[in-house]
């Protein structure tokens, strides 16, 4: 028996061949989830006498797929597999006071991107069985994550699947052990100055701390192709999908207090930017469950600061994401978690 509240959604490990569906062991207390089936249909269109509609045994499936999001709030355990859908490499390194591990994510820079099979759980009114619908070959195309003013922070990631299955046995969720929750209170931001790279038991540190900023929030667009319909493959893709050139990019938003931001967008000056959440809740001495955002170089694209009607000014100011061609990696994501494995 089951109630409305029952809902689940589920990940499963990188699938081994693209589209066939491996069960489900990662799953997330999800605040929002919505996927769709994306067929494409074709209709006859030759005429025949005595008709002015089109005809139903001249309606055929032309092609198929699905999409959909999944939105969670940021805790200290299970992301990982997120993050490594997402950007597409990782490394996991046990901390040296340990049982901490440090996964660093970066962009991919081999094709094809990994895939996986979701699944969600969805109750049916009157507390029936929970009916399972599976997303064999997701692969995801975005990522946000998000951060404002007392408030919780978002991940949100979106998924492009190679079909639609309802037949495949419904995997009962299964959740990690109190994981804590990363919270705007756990933030702290550095933008400008100069940057230490994250090694793969160290966190990226140096920078200008700065006491300004209200909201953050960096997306990822993986550009994602949309080919890989070929004959043979019954309407559905067949191949994974090839990355494209990614679009990274943000919001921040801040107290106009001095002229540090304005200067650099008026003059173009790159910025390093690192945002770092930090639980309270020690995973081993020393050792805090972390997530930092790190970005060495960063342009912004406004603005200048007006006058708000006697209030507070605050300045909105988006950013883009550029590769210094220097050999570090233009974005990472680096996660600090009890969990053995990504």
């Amino acid at each position: 028996m089951s109630t409305q509240l029952d809902a689940s959604i589920g990940l499963s490990a990188s699938e081994s061949t693209f589209g066939t569906p491996v069960v489900d062991d990662r799953f997330f207390e999800f605040t929002d989830e919505k996927f769709e089936w994306k067929p494409s249909f074709v209709q006859g269109a030759g005429l025949r006498v005595g008709t002015r509609v089109a005809r139903n045994d001249r309606r055929k499936l032309g092609k198929q797929e699905a999409e959909g999001e999944i939105e969670i709030e940021a805790v200290s355990k299970g992301m990982g597999r997120l993050f490594e859908a997402a950007l597409g490499s990782v490394t996991s390194t046990m901390i040296a006071a340990g049982p901490g591990y440090q996964q660093n994510h970066t962009l991919t820079t081999t094709d094809p991107i990994k895939s996986y099979t979701i699944q969600k759980g969805v109750p049916t009114i009157g507390g029936g069985t929970t009916q399972a619908v599976t997303f064999p070959g997701s692969v995801c195309t975005n990522l946000e994550i998000s951060a404002s003013t007392g408030d919780i922070v978002k991940i949100k990631t979106g998924w492009k699947a190679r079909e639609v299955r309802t037949d495949i046995a419904y995997a009962a969720p299964s959740y990690p052990t109190t994981p804590e929750l990363f919270t705007f209170v756990d933030g702290a931001i550095t933008i400008g100055g100069t940057l230490t790279m994250p090694t793969t038991t160290a966190l990226a540190t140096g920078g200008t701390v700065v006491a300004n900023i209200t909201d953050f929030s960096l997306s990822v667009d993986n550009k994602l192709d949309d080919g890989g319909f070929t004959f043979g493959g019954a309407g559905k893709r067949t191949r994974k999908q090839v990355v494209g050139l990614a679009d990274a990019k943000g919001k921040i938003t801040a107290e106009y207090t001095d002229n540090t931001l304005r200067d650099a967008y008026l003059n173009q000056t790159g910025l390093a930017i690192v945002m770092t959440f930090t639980s309270s809740v020690a995973i081993t001495a020393g050792v805090y469950p972390t997530l930092q955002i790190v970005i060495p170089l960063a342009k912004l694209e406004g603005d200048i600061p007006n006058a708000s009607g006697g209030k507070p000014i605050m300045q909105s100011i988006d950013y883009t994401v550029l590769d210094a061609a220097t050999g570090n990696a233009p974005l990472t994501i680096v996660y600090r978690t009890s969990d053995t494995t990504v």
